[in-house]
């Protein structure tokens, strides 16, 4: 029997060489370009082809990005690669069909950006023209998104050097999360997107659920974060069960949840619902 040890160790060096295979490929993302007065954006979203999914919600008084293993692994290949642009007026945006219902009680999910501090006017009436333009429809390119120097930031020095640099704390302080314009906004300077990409990226194994804080200078000032990335192992499951489970508290009816008791209500059939589909699976195999 192959030792423990060198088991993990086969493990590891078999998931580093995946790493750097997937990252040797740049992802295909979509760009669109806006003139809002004076300023020209470019706004890079994913691909329909793309896979992953997201979701959004404020809980504890903290902004949560809610995703799968393969979310974790898409995300942190786009902060790490928002951080090396150069190009002024880049940011990110994840919308649908890539944004999701929560898998907590099916609550529709706020549209997300990411604006990289120092590179992009963060204008909240931008954001807001920006929204509308983009939902008017505007022609969009593809491009190829590289992630080249990610893997070697996968070590426990390369993700974690940036956070033990004494210059670090001032970058931290530019560091923001919060809702404006409708969207769920992150603002981070590269030094800070570096460190969260490579971070984020590594959850992408995760066995059940995990999570990484995002702006823990702000309004708590060390105390919590203003938001936070969580990666959940069967995201994709937990939002079916959750839509299903809404849907049928609510007897079919699209509407927000009117008290804590229906949301209550939701949570707890939620759980019967992924039971249920779950033995469905067991008796179709």
């Amino acid at each position: 029997m192959t030792p423990p040890d060198a088991t993990a160790t086969a493990r590891a060096a078999a998931t580093a060489t995946a790493d750097i295979a997937v990252n040797a490929r740049g992802l295909k993302v979509h760009l669109r370009t806006v003139a809002i007065g004076a300023v020209t954006y470019r706004v890079v979203s994913l691909r329909p082809a793309t896979t992953a999914r997201f979701s959004a919600n404020f809980f504890h008084d903290t902004w949560h990005l809610l995703t799968g293993g393969a979310g974790a692994l898409v995300l942190g290949r786009l902060l790490w690669g928002l951080a090396f642009q150069r190009q002024p007026g880049t940011l990110l945006m994840i919308d649908a069909p890539h944004l999701v219902p929560t898998p907590f009680e099916a609550d529709r999910a706020d549209p997300i950006v990411v604006v990289p501090a120092g590179l992009t006017r963060f204008d909240v009436d931008h954001l807001r023209t920006l929204r509308r333009r983009l939902g008017a429809g505007v022609p969009t390119t593809t491009v190829r998104w590289h992630t080249f120097g990610l893997p070697r930031a996968l070590t426990a020095d390369g993700a974690n050097a940036v956070w033990r640099r004494d210059e670090y704390r001032a970058e931290r302080a530019r560091e923001q999360m919060s809702r404006r314009a409708g969207l769920i906004c992150y603002t981070a300077p590269p030094d800070v997107l570096r460190a969260h990409a490579a971070a984020i990226y590594q959850l992408r194994d995760c066995q059940d659920m995990s999570y990484h804080p995002l702006a823990e200078a702000g309004r708590f000032r060390g105390w919590g974060s203003d938001g936070e990335v969580q990666v959940f192992a069967r995201f994709d499951d937990d939002v079916a069960a959750a839509t299903i489970a809404r849907r049928e508290v609510l007897a079919g009816a699209e509407r927000p949840l009117r008290d804590e008791s229906e949301r209550q209500a939701v949570w707890s059939h939620r759980d019967r619902v992924a039971d249920r589909r779950r033995a469905a699976r067991s008796r179709s195999r």
